[in-house]
């Protein structure tokens, strides 16, 4: 039971148990009871021998009890040291897990503050607290908080560290559960202070934000003050009073107590949104609204974003919305020269946001686009064969590159334009911003039927 804590599977051995020890306790007290004198029924020497002999079974049936005793009590002892058995999660929850019946559980109206109110009804947390390792929290399009986990620490009144294992999930329980006095690195660095993102999300304009996304499930990730370099994909400043910034200068390191809200497991579709908080909006380098828009039109004007098949009939990517750094772009072609512009595909990436990649026409019915993500880190090619009124997603079979510690990865993620040779479609299939294979070599495919499917051909280091 100890071990394993299962009543069921032991309870014919108890019962044995206790059954042996009872008729054995009955027994024992009738031969008290009626214990004959030695007059009696016995010699002298008759009695020395029962004596004897009663005095060696009391003995051994003492020592069989103590060896017993001592083995189970020695096991029983074992199971309650740290995770060897049930007793010991038992024991050990009996002394530091709490649960808490968790009733502001709605984000849009309780906010962060809404789950340190409800725990604190029953563990006394410290004002200051530090992260741990991070703090991950999921919700649906109604607000409702369906799961979230964090590790806390901070000290008392008494300047005692203490630290909180905090998990909730909708699922399996109502209750918050809290771990108290776990193991933690506590280095109180104000890196992982908690407070910035309980002031972040007091301003942050959340419900608006996910109402923007098609999904039902959405998640909020704080990690403490972190540093993204200089990918300003996604990134918005935000004040204490909730005004905004779009960080845009690539030319800023971009560093603060940041929360991203995003969906999870569709980060690639749907870029994160990352607030970091600032008070000191004006002191920053970037773009105000005028300069956006002003961003915004260059792009439009890209020449990656077009292609002219001839002098007459060409073809461009036109961005019709754009936010934290992702676009949405409608397909246009003239047949003028660029005198007049008509649409072609008001959504060919069909709802997929990014960064335009590229735009190419092998003829007036096959033609191709690239989306780009993340700065530029990865992207996907789509293929027409109508001359741009619908496309398709381009998929490549993956390359497994072994790195030194066994695990594999597929390296070519951003797709450049496909070009002909001999009847052949070629594309080079590069690693995008962040990759350093082989010296940022590029993946060399081919199709022999326009483009439906592809073969893996080499490693290329052509540019």
């Amino acid at each position: 039971m100890c071990m394993f804590g299962r009543v069921n599977n032991n309870i014919t051995v108890l019962s044995g148990c206790m059954l042996f020890f009872l008729v054995w306790v009955i027994i024992l007290i009738i031969r008290i009871v009626k214990k004959p004198s030695a007059s009696a029924q016995y010699s002298v020497d008759s009695y020395k021998v029962y004596s004897r002999c009663k005095i060696i079974w009391i003995c051994t049936v003492t020592i069989i009890l103590l060896l017993i005793t001592c083995y189970y009590g020695f096991k029983i002892y074992h199971n309650t040291i740290n995770y060897n058995g049930k007793l010991s999660w038992f024991l050990r929850d009996l002394k530091s897990k709490r649960t808490v019946k968790f009733k502001d559980d709605n984000i849009y109206k309780n906010g962060i503050e809404g789950i340190f109110k409800d725990i604190n009804k029953k563990v006394d947390i410290p004002k200051n607290l530090y992260v741990a390792t991070s703090f991950s929290l999921k919700f649906d399009s109604y607000g409702k908080i369906t799961s979230f986990d964090t590790y806390i620490y901070g000290k008392n009144t008494r300047g005692k560290l203490e630290s909180y294992l905090i998990t909730y999930d909708s699922n399996k329980s109502e209750n918050i559960t809290i771990y108290l006095n776990g193991y933690v690195n506590a280095d109180y660095s104000n890196n992982k202070l908690l407070e910035p993102l309980i002031k972040t999300m007091k301003v942050i304009p959340l419900k608006k934000i996910v109402t923007n996304w098609p999904e039902n499930q959405f998640g909020i990730l704080y990690y403490g003050k972190r540093s993204f370099g200089y990918n300003t994909n996604g990134v918005i400043y935000i004040d204490s009073k909730g005004n905004i910034n779009s960080a845009v200068n690539t030319y800023s390191e971009v560093v603060g107590y940041t929360v991203s809200v995003y969906v999870p497991g569709k980060e690639s579709r749907y870029t994160p949104v990352r607030y970091n908080l600032t008070d000191g909006l004006g002191n920053i380098k970037t773009s105000d609204t005028l300069r956006e828009n002003k961003k915004i039109s260059d792009e439009s004007n890209n020449d990656q974003d077009k292609f002219y098949l001839s002098k007459l009939v060409g073809y461009r990517l036109k961005i019709t919305a754009a936010a934290a750094g992702s676009r949405s772009y409608s397909l246009e072609g003239t047949t003028d020269a660029g005198g007049t512009w008509n649409t072609i595909n008001k959504d060919p990436f069909s709802g997929m946001t990014g960064v335009s990649a590229g735009i190419t026409f092998l003829n007036n019915k096959l033609g191709f686009i690239c989306l780009s993500h993340n700065g530029g880190r990865n992207g996907e090619l789509y293929c027409t064969e109508d001359g741009g009124v619908s496309y398709t997603k381009v998929n490549f079979p993956e390359v497994k590159i072994t790195l030194s510690s066994g695990k594999t990865y597929n390296p070519f993620d951003l797709p450049r334009m496909p070009y002909e040779e001999d009847g052949i479609l070629n594309v080079l299939v590069g690693q995008g911003s962040d990759g350093d294979y082989n010296g940022g070599s590029k993946g060399l495919y081919q199709s022999k039927d326009n483009g439906i499917t592809w073969k893996y051909v080499k490693e290329s280091e052509k540019k």
